[in-house]
């Protein structure tokens, strides 16, 4: 018989009690697996540090506001390629709980600073004529059913127009595609629009965005950038786009700690198992080992096999639970459309990262129980095995 039947028939000897094991050990793994995926929907810092773009905002909080005239002194920067200015509109489509990102733009400068978004010949008539108008995204647009000249209605409690009414009149002008990395979801609005209408915050917006040049470093553009406002009425915070996409993640809490709370709890759990388990095996199997011995096989070849063994339970564990992680976010993915949710996946070197700690739980979980296996005699038990 061979070394791996050896090892698959003794993992299935208790079946009962090999899938007691595995249950709580796919949970631990599904757990962590998950919070990793859920990390990874909203990372997108590789996508968007390439575009070496900075976000400027009101260093007391990005609720307050900076003066759009400030812009022109980021501009006259010679770091700066390009600057524009943005207000967040923040509001919803027929009922409250219909929300999705909103942005009014500066339709000068905007698409130059964003050089990677790209318009439709067929949007750009009625975006530029209807002061109304705005552009959507393709999966924004489908989730609504909006073809272009539908004429709709945003509510906003942030900005009140100058008639005292919160429901403003949007034209659907087109859609709009979104850089890699950016929301899949948003609209865009002239700010000339909303600066014209508004009962206050006229001159106001709510951040800059600024693109570097490639001979300049940009993180001495951000020193430079906060210090030329260090003494105005509006000190300003600047940061990479990626870690001002960031920020709006840290509502849904800090996930690089959920994921370490997560992973610890993990690793606790499937060690526990695994050490309660070895021992108890070893307990149970005395005659079977004394045997092992007895026809040649030294106790280091001996507990080879038993890690091995256990090795291959936390991995046949992780495995499961990777493969129901996959599913859930296929689900979600379905159901949840419109948010990040849809987008949680498992990379290639999550799953190594998984895998490694598995084989590294069910090699360490082994260690104790086979340290005293190491120490006993085992012909002790010859006699008992015969």
């Amino acid at each position: 018989m061979g070394l791996l039947q050896i090892i698959v028939r003794n993992m299935l000897r208790k079946p009962v009690r090999l899938v007691l094991t595995i249950i709580p050990m796919c949970l631990a793994f599904f757990g962590f697996s998950l919070i990793v995926g859920i990390d990874n929907a909203y990372d997108v810092e590789f996508e968007l540090d390439d575009k070496r773009r900075i976000v400027t905002i009101n260093r007391q909080s990005i609720t307050q506001p900076l003066m759009q005239p400030a812009i022109e002194r980021v501009r006259k920067m010679p770091q700066v390629n390009d600057a524009t200015f943005v207000t967040w509109f923040g509001g919803y489509f027929l009922k409250p709980d219909q929300t999705f990102s909103q942005y009014a733009i500066e339709e000068d400068n905007y698409f130059a600073v964003f050089d990677g978004i790209q318009v439709p010949d067929t949007s750009l008539p009625l975006w530029k004529e209807d002061p109304t108008a705005v552009l959507v995204t393709p999966i924004l647009a489908e989730r609504f059913d909006w073809k272009t000249g539908d004429k709709i209605i945003l509510t906003t409690s942030i900005w009140t127009q100058k008639n005292f009414s919160s429901d403003w009149p949007f034209t659907i002008a087109g859609i709009f595609y979104a850089e890699d990395g950016t929301e899949e979801e948003s609209m865009l609005i002239k700010h000339t629009y909303l600066e014209r209408n508004r009962l206050f915050g006229r001159g106001m917006t709510s951040f800059f965005v600024s693109r570097i040049r490639p001979e300049y470093d940009v993180n001495n553009t951000i020193t430079q950038l906060d210090n030329l406002f260090e003494n105005s009425k509006s000190p300003t915070f600047t940061s990479k786009e990626s870690a001002f996409a960031e920020s709006f993640r840290r509502q849904l809490g800090d996930l690089a700690l959920m994921t370490k709370l997560v992973l610890a709890i993990a690793v606790l759990v499937v060690f526990l198992l695994t050490s309660s388990s070895m021992a108890q095996s070893l307990v149970e199997r005395k005659r079977e080992l004394a045997l092992f011995s007895a026809v040649g096989y030294s106790k280091r070849k001996i507990s080879s096999l038993l890690v091995i063994e256990n090795i291959l339970v936390v991995v046949l564990a992780m495995l499961i639970a990777t493969c129901i992680t996959f599913v859930c976010s296929w689900i979600l993915g379905q159901i949840l459309v419109d948010g990040p949710f849809s987008d949680i996946e498992l990379r290639f070197w999550d799953i190594v990262q998984i895998t490694a700690i598995a084989i590294s739980l069910g090699a360490t979980g082994a260690t104790l129980p086979l340290l005293k296996l190491l120490k006993e005699d085992l012909s002790a038990n010859l006699k008992s095995a015969i």
